[in-house]
């Protein structure tokens, strides 16, 4: 069972509520009437085309297609605004279907699973699931859980937080312990859930570490303000350097200026860093210190890793700059992915700064699977 976390592990944009006053696209319009006797549906749909005359001046008519090119540009916006929250939908959609799907499947399997154990030993159900062993939580696990995550409390004591962090890793352990009965059923009796992991299409576009023909790629959406990123990059070191042959790191840019004044600052400085070879330093560098992103600080931090700075500071102030972020952020848009950090492993979702047998789970399930394919 899930749990919600007792300490933020993530930074959250918040997103812009955009109200839709027309319902037009591509010309093609859906309007409200009241329906006529007999009918189903509560709008009745107009045919519209960009010929279609809906006004006269005299014996001038007026069609769609003028009204539209009186501002082109607004009507494109509306279009866009309705493909993304289109787009957003089905992502969030399949999402849940393939959630749901996940929930059952690992119920109906771990269920058959039960049944097959309980008639190989003649006993009932309950008498095997008795057998599930949950351990206690120790001060010792607790303090270590705060410790490692003191940096998201607030301020907030141990004392504070303990009963809160306790039930979850209580919670946690139980999940865990259930998990992992379930599992050595199934493996027992030769129950196995082909069902394929969910997945999201996500282009590898941006500076990247690691062999372009890796088995495993992570996609990141980064903002280099996110103190939750930077403890995320202490993971994404580890996983690299524990396959280093195996799995490529993609950045890609996702400021969030609303939490963190300086994040669109640092993500140009970085795409500018790029165009000079120099992303990665320069990536290391604003994870390293996150107090000194201000631009006067960006322009010493590119003078000290040996950046030219002529071009350098003509590239902060190039519109080609920001329009490389805003395309990674429309990116992420479409996804619906509105925190950091945020990895796409091989099209895999995992958001925040997670522990690292996590990230490394699934890294290694991702392995097996390729291997399987290349066998």
């Amino acid at each position: 069972m899930s749990q919600r976390h007792p300490l933020p592990t993530s930074g959250r944009r918040p997103r812009a509520i955009v109200l839709g006053l027309l319902a037009a696209l591509s010309l093609s319009w859906t309007a409200s009437a009241a329906p006529s006797k007999g009918q189903d549906t509560d709008t009745a749909v107009a045919d519209v085309s960009g010929t279609t005359v809906i006004g006269t001046v005299g014996k001038e008519r007026i069609t769609v297609e003028q009204v539209i090119a009186q501002d082109q540009g607004e009507f494109d916006r509306l279009r866009d605004e309705n493909e993304l929250r289109t787009r957003q939908l089905q992502v969030r959609e399949a999402e849940a279907q393939h959630t749901l799907l996940q929930r059952q499947t690992d119920k109906l399997l771990d269920r058959k699973a039960l049944e097959l154990e309980a008639q190989s030993r003649g006993v009932g159900v309950d008498a095997i699931k008795a057998e599930i062993t949950v351990p206690a939580v120790t001060d010792e696990e607790t303090r270590a859980y705060y410790e490692f995550h003191k940096s998201r409390a607030n301020g907030r004591t141990f004392e504070d937080l303990q009963p809160e962090i306790t039930q979850y890793l209580a919670n946690q352990h139980n999940s865990d312990a259930t998990r992992k009965f379930y599992d050595e059923l199934r493996a027992k009796h030769g129950v196995t859930s082909l069902l394929p992991p969910y997945r999201v299409a996500v282009a590898a576009n941006g500076p990247g570490r690691g062999r372009d023909a890796a088995p495993v790629t992570i996609v990141e959406f980064g903002d280099f303000e996110c103190p939750f990123c930077r403890q995320a990059e202490d993971t994404v070191r580890i996983i690299l350097g524990m396959h280093p042959d195996n799995v490529r790191l993609v950045f890609r840019e996702l400021p969030l200026p609303s939490l963190h004044p300086n994040a669109l600052h640092a993500a140009e400085a970085a795409v500018c860093a790029d165009h000079q070879g120099r992303f990665w330093p320069m990536h290391d560098a604003l994870y390293e210190n996150q107090s000194a992103l201000a631009p006067d600080d960006l322009k010493s931090t590119a003078k000290r890793l040996g950046i030219d700075m002529d071009s350098f500071n003509a590239c902060l102030g190039d519109p080609q700059t920001l329009k490389t972020i805003e395309e990674d952020a429309k990116a992420a848009d479409a996804l619906n992915i509105n925190v950091t950090p945020y990895f796409l492993i091989n099209g895999r979702p995992l958001s925040g700064s997670v522990p690292i047998d996590t990230f490394e789970a699934l890294v290694s399930d991702e392995l097996q699977r390729a291997g399987a394919k290349r066998g």
